[in-house]
C-alpha cells in the first residue's frame, strides 16, 4: 500500500493537504491500542512529505530498518504503554536524556510525532509530561507552527500547567485500566469543582461507582474540603475535621468546615453556626440558622431576621440636616434583610410572628400590637416586645435591653445579641441624629423657631418626625414648647402620641408619669397604645382587640381607663361606636378628626364639624368627581364658613372657580355661589344631571338664609326637615349629601346654647325669655284664671281699686304666658302685640295658642318643650325624630 493510499488522498505537492489528511486519519490509530498502525500511518505521512519536497523516498529495505527518529518515537510509545513507568518522573527524565543524544535534525523530525502522541494520548501525569515539553521547548515555538497546531498545543500546555491531583507515582503498581479509571474520576471531580456549579459536583459524587482511590494521604484533605464546601457529607471528612477542631478549637476554617459537615446534626451544628455568627458574623452562618429556625422554631424566625440585620448607616459623624443618606432617618434595613422578610411572608408563621413580618414589610404595626397586647407574658412575647421597643421606644426603653439575659432556647442568645446591637445603634441615632439635635436645641432656646429644613418637606423633617413618633411622655413645659414649634406643620403630620398629649394639655389633662421599673413601664405603654390605636385606625383596632379588650388592665388615672369603660359600655360594633363619637369630648374629638371618609361622615349620628368636612373634600376629591354640582355646593359652603381658617377657605374658593361647564346659565350660577346668593336651577338642568329639583331648591333656600344676609338666621324647621330627609336618602349623590351635612352643621352651630329646662322653670312666669309648651300654657292659663276670679270677687268686697289691681296682675301673668308660648313658636313681642290688638276684633283669636304646635327644634329661646336630652343629641337627631327615623 502506497503512502497516498494509506493517507486516503491523491498524490500531491501540497504539504498542507498532506498534513490535513494525516490529522484526519490520526484518531483512527491510537498509539497504545494500535502501535503498528500508528507507525505505518506515520511512515506514510513522512514519505508523502518527502515526495512533496522532491526528495527520493526511502527504499523498502531501508524502511524496514528502524531509523533513529523512529526509534525515539517508538520509545515514547513504549513509555506511555508501560503502566509501571508512565507516571514516574525518573522514567521521563531518562527519556529526555536519550533525546539529548540525538542530532538536531532528528529532533526536528520527531517533534511533530511526539506532539501528536501526547495530544492524542489518554490520562497523563502533568508533572511527567512537563519534563518533555520543557525539553522540546514547545512553549517558545508556538509562533512557528500553523495556527491549528499552535492552538491545540497551547491548550495542551495550559492543561498540563495544572498540578496533578496527587502523586501519580503511587499508581505505578496498579494495572493500566485501574490507573486510567482512577485518574479520569479524580480529574473530573477537580474540573467540576473548579469550573462548574457545585450542584454538578454533588451530583457526580452521588453516582454509584466502584473505583479504586489513590493511596496518597496528602490527597484526601483537599478532597474532604471540596466535598465539604459542596455540601457532600463524608464520614471520614467529619472525623478529620473533628480531630482538627479538637486540636485547634479557635481556627476559623476548621470551625466552618466542621459546621458544614455537621449541618445535618442539628444540635452540634447549631452550636457551631451560632459561634461562627457571634465571633465572625459569617453570612453563611446566618443563612443556616435562618433555615434551621424556619423548620424547627418558626415563631422565632422574624426576631432572628431582625437580629441578623446589619445597617450600613454611618453614625458618629456630624452631618448636615439635608444629608441625602439620612433619608431613612433611623438605621434602615439592608437589601438582604428585605429579601428575607419577603421569604418569611410566604412561610407559615404563628399570628404574632406573621403580623411582625407584615409590619417590617411596610404594613400597619397595629395588627402586631393587637397580638402583642393579647399574648401571654412569656419569654418569647417579651422578646417581641423588646423588638418593638427597639424601633418605637424611648431612650430609657433601650437601656434594659442592653442588660437582657438570654433564655434557655438555643437561639435566644443569638436573638438577644442581635437586639442589643440594634439597641446600641438606635440609642446612638437618638443621640446623634442632626434633626433631633436641631429640635432639641430649638426646645431649649426660648423664642427660637424650627430651622427651615425641619419646617419644609425635606429629609430632615421626616427624620425629626420619626424621632417624635417614639412612645414617650413629655412634661408640660416641653409639651407647650413643642406645640409652639410644630404649629407651622400640618396637624396630620404630627405623630398620634404627640397629638394625644397636646389635646389632653389643652383640656388641662395629661398622661400619668412613666414608671422606671420595666413591667410597670410596659403597663403604662400598653394603656397608651390602646388610645393611640383608636387615634390611628380605630375601626380595625377595635376589631382586633374584640376578644382581649375587657382583659386589658387599665389604671383609673390613665385616660385609657375611661375610654375602655366607654367602649365596653357601648356593647356595639366598632363602626357603630365611631358613628356615635362626640366631638365636644377631647379624646373622642381627636379620634373623630381622623375619620373623614364620606361614608363615616354621612352615617354619623351627630353632624360632623366643618374641619372634618373640609378634610373630606381635600382627601376624597377623586371619589366625589362624579358629582360636580355637589362639589361646587360643598366648596361654596366651605368658602363662606367663618369657622374655617382663611387659607382653607381660599383653597375651597379656588376649587370652586376651577369648575367649568358649557351653557349660559353656568357662569351666573357659579357667581351666585361665590357671593352666597345662589340662583335656582331650572328643573331640566337638575334632571339632566341626576339631581332632584325639590332637594336643590331646599338647599338654595337654606344657603340664602344662612349666607345671603348680613346676619344669618336659621331656616324654617320644615326646610331643615326636607334637607335632613334628602341627606339620609341614598338616592341623593354623595357630594350633595355632604353639602347638606355642612349646611345642617352650620345651622347647628348657629343654635344658641341654653341651660337645660325643667317643668319647674316653665312655671316661673317671671322668666320672660323662656319657652312654654302647649300643655304647660293651658295649665298655667287655667290656674291664673281660676285663681284670679275668686280673688277679684273677694277684693271687690273690700275695694274696687283692689279688685282692679288683682285683675291687672292676673292680666300681666297671662301676658307673660302668652309671650313665652309665642317663644315656643319662634315668635316674639311683635306677634304678641298683633294678637292683643286683634283680640279686640276677634275675641277668640288667643285660643289658637292652645292648639297651634310649637317649634319642635331648639331656638334662641331654649330647647323644645324643655327636653334637655333631645337638645344635647344635636340638630340631626331632632330632625330625624321629626321625620320618623328611628335609631
Amino acid at each position: 500500500m502506497s503512502c497516498w493510499e494509506r493517507l486516503g488522498i491523491e498524490p500531491t505537492d501540497d504539504q498542507n493537504t498532506i498534513r490535513s489528511a494525516y490529522r484526519a486519519r490520526l484518531p483512527e490509530v491510537h498509539p497504545e491500542r494500535d502501535p503498528e498502525g500508528f507507525q505505518a500511518l506515520r511512515s506514510a505521512y513522512e514519505d508523502a512529505l518527502r515526495q512533496a519536497r522532491g526528495e527520493t523516498p526511502a527504499s523498502h529495505e531501508q524502511a524496514t530498518l528502524p531509523s533513529a527518529n523512529e526509534q525515539a518515537v517508538q520509545q515514547l510509545v513504549e513509555l506511555l504503554q508501560d503502566a509501571a513507568r508512565r507516571f514516574r518522573p525518573e522514567a521521563w527524565q531518562d527519556y529526555c536524556r536519550m533525546l539529548d543524544q540525538l542530532p538536531l535534525d532528528v529532533l526536528e523530525s520527531i517533534d511533530g510525532p511526539l506532539r501528536g502522541l501526547l495530544l492524542s494520548n489518554g490520562p497523563l501525569s502533568h508533572r511527567c509530561v512537563t519534563l518533555l515539553t520543557e525539553r522540546m521547548a514547545w512553549a517558545n515555538r508556538l509562533m512557528q507552527l500553523p495556527f491549528e497546531e499552535a492552538e491545540a498545543l497551547d491548550q495542551f500546555l495550559q492543561r498540563i500547567a495544572e498540578p496533578d491531583p496527587f502523586d501519580l507515582a503511587t499508581l505505578s503498581e496498579w494495572p493500566g485500566v485501574a490507573q486510567v479509571e482512577n485518574l479520569w474520576y479524580v480529574r473530573t471531580l477537580e474540573h467540576l469543582f473548579n469550573n462548574r456549579p457545585l450542584q454538578e459536583f454533588r451530583g457526580w459524587c452521588s453516582l454509584h461507582l466502584c473505583l479504586p482511590m489513590p493511596a496518597d494521604p496528602a490527597y484526601y484533605p483537599r478532597l474532604y474540603r471540596q466535598c465539604t464546601l459542596a455540601g457532600v457529607a463524608l464520614g471520614d471528612a467529619l472525623d478529620h475535621y473533628q480531630a482538627q477542631h479538637d486540636a485547634t478549637p479557635n481556627d476559623l476554617d476548621t470551625q466552618y468546615l466542621l459546621a458544614l459537615q455537621k449541618q445535618h446534626h442539628d444540635q452540634d451544628a447549631l452550636d457551631l453556626w451560632s459561634r461562627l455568627w457571634h465571633e465572625r458574623e459569617m453570612p453563611e452562618a446566618a443563612a443556616w440558622l435562618l433555615a434551621w429556625c424556619a423548620h424547627h422554631s418558626p415563631e422565632r424566625l422574624p426576631l432572628l431576621i431582625l437580629a441578623f440585620n446589619r445597617s450600613q448607616s454611618a453614625l458618629g459623624h456630624q452631618h448636615p440636616l439635608d444629608a441625602y443618606h439620612l433619608a431613612d432617618g433611623e438605621p434602615a434595613q439592608n437589601p438582604q434583610t428585605l429579601a428575607r422578610w419577603q421569604r418569611a411572608a410566604k412561610t407559615e408563621l404563628p399570628p404574632l410572628a406573621r403580623t411582625f413580618v407584615a409590619w417590617q414589610l411596610g404594613d400597619s404595626e397595629w395588627p402586631f400590637l393587637a397580638e402583642l397586647l393579647g399574648a401571654a407574658d412569656e419569654p418569647l412575647t417579651r422578646l417581641y416586645r423588646q423588638a418593638w421597643l427597639v424601633q418605637r421606644g424611648d431612650d430609657a426603653d433601650l437601656e434594659p435591653l442592653l442588660n437582657l439575659q438570654a433564655g434557655e432556647h438555643p437561639l435566644d442568645a443569638v436573638l438577644v445579641h442581635g437586639l442589643q446591637h440594634h439597641a446600641r445603634q438606635q440609642r446612638q441615632w437618638l443621640r446623634e441624629s442632626p434633626a433631633l439635635q436641631a429640635l432639641q436645641q430649638a426646645l431649649s432656646t426660648p423664642g427660637a423657631v424650627l430651622p427651615e429644613a425641619l419646617r419644609d418637606n425635606t429629609v430632615a423633617r421626616a427624620q425629626m418626625l420619626r424621632g417624635l413618633r417614639r412612645l414617650r411622655r413629655y412634661d408640660q413645659a416641653t409639651l407647650q414648647r413643642l406645640g409652639e414649634l410644630l404649629a407651622p406643620l400640618p396637624s396630620w403630620l404630627l405623630p398620634s402620641c404627640l397629638q394625644l398629649q397636646l389635646t389632653l394639655q389643652r383640656n388641662a389633662r395629661s398622661l400619668p408619669a412613666i414608671p422606671d421599673e420595666a413591667a410597670a413601664r410596659w403597663h403604662w405603654q400598653r394603656q397608651t397604645l390602646l388610645l393611640l390605636g383608636l387615634l390611628e385606625q380605630p375601626e380595625q383596632w377595635l376589631e382586633q382587640l374584640e376578644q382581649t379588650l375587657a382583659e386589658l388592665p387599665t389604671d383609673a388615672e390613665h385616660p385609657a381607663h375611661a375610654a375602655k369603660a366607654q367602649l365596653l359600655a357601648a356593647a356595639t360594633t366598632p363602626r357603630r361606636w365611631l358613628l356615635n363619637l362626640d366631638e365636644s369630648d377631647p379624646l373622642q374629638g381627636l379620634i373623630a378628626a381622623g375619620q373623614v371618609s364620606p361614608d363615616i361622615l354621612l352615617d354619623s349620628q351627630r353632624l360632623p364639624s366643618v374641619a372634618r368636612l373640609e378634610a373630606c373634600a381635600q382627601q376624597y376629591s377623586d371619589a366625589l368627581t362624579s358629582d360636580p354640582f355637589g362639589q361646587m355646593l360643598l366648596d361654596a359652603l366651605l368658602h363662606h364658613d367663618p369657622d374655617l381658617p382663611q387659607e382653607q377657605r381660599s383653597q375651597a374658593l379656588q376649587r370652586l372657580l376651577a369648575f367649568t361647564c358649557p351653557g349660559t346659565w353656568f357662569e351666573p350660577f357659579r357667581e351666585g355661589l361665590v357671593k352666597g346668593r345662589p340662583q335656582n336651577l331650572a328643573q331640566s338642568i337638575c334632571t339632566d344631571n341626576g339631581l332632584v329639583f325639590a332637594t336643590m331648591q331646599a338647599i338654595f333656600d337654606g344657603m340664602r338664609d344662612l349666607l345671603g344676609n348680613t346676619k344669618p338666621h336659621l331656616p324654617a324647621t320644615s326646610l331643615l326637615r326636607k334637607l335632613q330627609k334628602a341627606k339620609d336618602s341614598s338616592a341623593t349623590p354623595p357630594a350633595v349629601r355632604l353639602a347638606i351635612t355642612l349646611l345642617l352643621s352650620r345651622c347647628e352651630r348657629l343654635l344658641p346654647e341654653h341651660a337645660p329646662t325643667t317643668w319647674r322653670s316653665q312655671w316661673q312666669f317671671w322668666r320672660l325669655g323662656g319657652r312654654l309648651n302647649r300643655i304647660n300654657f293651658s295649665l298655667q292659663t287655667v290656674a291664673v284664671v281660676g285663681a284670679a276670679l275668686p280673688l277679684t270677687l273677694l277684693a271687690d268686697k273690700l275695694s274696687s281699686n283692689l279688685a282692679l289691681a288683682v285683675l291687672g296682675g292676673a292680666f300681666l301673668v297671662l301676658v307673660t304666658c302668652l309671650l313665652r308660648r309665642l317663644h315656643d313658636m319662634s315668635r316674639g313681642i311683635g306677634t304678641l302685640l298683633m294678637l292683643l290688638l286683634g283680640s279686640f276684633l276677634l275675641p277668640y283669636m288667643l285660643l289658637i295658642l292652645f292648639f297651634w304646635p310649637g317649634d319642635p327644634l331648639p331656638n334662641r329661646y331654649g330647647p323644645a318643650g324643655g327636653k334637655a336630652k333631645t337638645a344635647t343629641q344635636g340638630l340631626q337627631a331632632s330632625l330625624r325624630r321629626l321625620n320618623g327615623v328611628r335609631g
